[in-house]
């Protein structure tokens, strides 16, 4: 794992030395949430603490002068807005990598800024902001990173700068119950719209296992006879 990263940071370095002048009109910094070499190992965790992993999730890069002014990163040269990068699998999973770097609009080279890693669970949308504005979760970003760009030349530093500083993070729970009520000798737990069906879990005490209640269903509520101990319950967004 280490040396396949050394070899693209080396490579890297050695097209920087030929073209110093050439290689980002903006501040700029490779993207990747592991380089050994950088001292930059900090996979990416669901709600539960599992990896990501696989192209159901993707991260991009923000970044601005002033923590308020965060904007997407754009691809090399500034051609266009970055794509969403997936996560790597198996042993690799939690992380992300990708080829080249991006550049910060508004940033110039060699000058500090703020830079964010933001990840969701692409299911739910294309871009975080659609995700976000779901209200139902499934999203995170890293902590505030405020870093000295790279790239340009005569004085500055030829390389894109990588992402030092950079911790792990968790994506928030989706959050899907709207109410809980009480009616009669039953409870009715009613849910947010936006998943295909969805599966109501129970369990008597935190941290121990959920156990499904019922079958996964299309609707928004449910109605369960109140028993005599106190149960907790959640409801599970199924995407398929």
């Amino acid at each position: 794992m280490s040396i396949k990263r050394n070899f693209t940071l080396a490579g890297l370095a050695a097209a920087a030395m030929l073209l110093p002048n050439v290689c980002c009109a903006q501040g700029s910094f490779t993207f990747s949430n592991y380089a050994p070499p950088a001292g930059i190992d900090a996979p990416v965790f669901d709600a539960f603490g599992n990896r990501l992993a696989g192209s159901n999730y993707v991260a991009v890069l923000y970044g601005g002068l002033a923590p308020g002014t965060l904007q997407l990163a754009s691809r090399e040269r500034g051609e266009s807005s970055m794509a969403p990068v997936a996560f790597w699998e198996g042993a690799l999973a939690g992380y992300f990598g990708r080829g080249g770097w991006v550049e910060i609009t508004g940033l110039p080279p060699g000058q500090f800024g703020w830079v964010q890693v933001r990840a969701w669970d692409a299911r739910l949308g294309t871009n975080y902001e659609d995700v976000v504005r779901l209200g139902l979760g499934g999203y995170g970003e890293s902590k505030l990173l405020f870093l000295q760009s790279g790239g340009g030349g005569s004085g500055v530093p030829a390389l894109p700068a990588t992402l030092d500083g950079l911790q792990s993070f968790n994506l928030r729970p989706l959050v899907l119950i709207g109410g809980i009520r009480q009616q009669g000798d039953q409870v009715v737990i009613e849910w947010k719209p936006g998943f295909k069906r969805y599966q109501l879990q129970q369990t008597a005490v935190l941290g121990q296992q959920w156990q499904n209640v019922g079958e996964p269903t299309t609707a928004t509520s449910a109605t369960n006879s109140i028993s005599g101990s106190a149960q907790f319950f959640r409801v599970v967004g199924l995407l398929e």
